[in-house]
């Protein structure tokens, strides 16, 4: 299973992105080229720290089906709609 604290760490890492893209977009509108490049600055570490857990994600993911399962002696439900 994924860790649940990466999950949530991706999705504000994504909620501040989206608000800083927002407001680089206003300035460029408005012409406050000073503050879109502030904004820049301020986003691209986010977009490397986002790239950079999204593929640790990926790699529990992908390693999630080397974890050893459960052997279960019950019997399974067609066993018994076959047994009666």
């Amino acid at each position: 299973m994924t860790d649940p604290r990466m999950e949530d760490h991706v999705v504000g890492l994504e909620l501040q992105l989206v608000e800083l893209v927002e407001q680089k977009q206003r300035a460029e509108v408005q012409g406050r080229d000073a503050d879109s490049a502030r904004l820049d600055r301020q986003i691209e570490p986010l977009q490397l720290e986002l790239a950079a857990t999204a593929e640790q994600l990926s790699e529990a993911d992908a390693h999630e089906g080397d974890a050893p399962t459960a052997d279960v002696l019950a019997p399974s439900a067609q066993e018994l709609i076959d047994h009666f």
